[in-house]
């Protein structure tokens, strides 16, 4: 299906900005934290802009809100609002996401869990389209904030189960999103916004596909 090949071929892009963003967290040009999604945004602001295929042109944007560690009133680093026009398909959703640097078989300390299930019960608050992503060199993974919220085991990034191409496959495609949030712009809820924007036909094949 050509809805489903576009999606796929965005997510693509999007899941290669994160393995760009956690190179660098490999590679020591990323240290902090802080840093990281900031750093990602920025990525996938790259990867995704102007990006063409199926029919649709991609926009991307990054809006930032607040300082570094200043999370907004719902708890949220990053706010990705997807918005996509054609003849086929209109949609405008968005999701929330509460952001940590862990890595596999690591054990949370019991106050940093407890401070992120507080964090995702913040988001989830606002909405129930609200995720967990976790940073480390081998990738970023993410998971519902409502199954984190509900686990007792603190090993985080085993517990996000999704790998980033998933994540925004998933995004894309339309299972997961909050229609009620309408933009990036959104400032009491995020940190970071992030503003992905697909504009065209799918039925025209007007456009050359770049998926390099």
């Amino acid at each position: 299906m050509k809805f489903e090949d576009t999606m796929r071929k965005v997510a693509r892009r999007a899941a290669r900005a994160t393995r760009l963003s956690m190179d660098k967290l490999k590679s020591g040009r990323i240290k902090h934290e802080d840093d990281l999604t900031p750093a990602l945004a920025q990525a996938i602001e790259s990867e995704v802009n102007g990006y063409k295929a199926g029919g649709v042109t991609w926009d991307a944007a990054v809006l930032t809100h607040k300082k570094s560690g200043e999370e907004g009133v719902y708890g949220a680093d990053l706010l990705i609002h997807v918005k996509l026009q054609t003849p086929q398909y209109k949609y405008s959703k968005g999701v929330l996401v509460q952001a940590k640097r862990i890595g596999p078989s690591v054990n949370m300390p019991s106050r940093d869990h407890a401070n992120l299930v507080t964090q995702c019960g913040k988001m989830i608050g606002q909405s129930a389209a609200s995720f967990v992503f976790a940073y480390d060199p081998r990738g970023l993974r993410a998971a519902s904030a409502t199954k984190i919220a509900g686990a007792t085991d603190k090993h985080l990034y085993d517990q996000c189960s999704w790998t980033a191409y998933r994540f925004f496959l998933e995004l894309f495609r339309c299972p997961i999103g909050d229609p009620k949030i309408k933009s990036a712009d959104v400032a009491d809820l995020a940190r970071i916004g992030l503003a992905l924007t697909g504009i065209g036909d799918l039925d025209a094949d007007r456009f050359e596909d770049v998926d390099d």
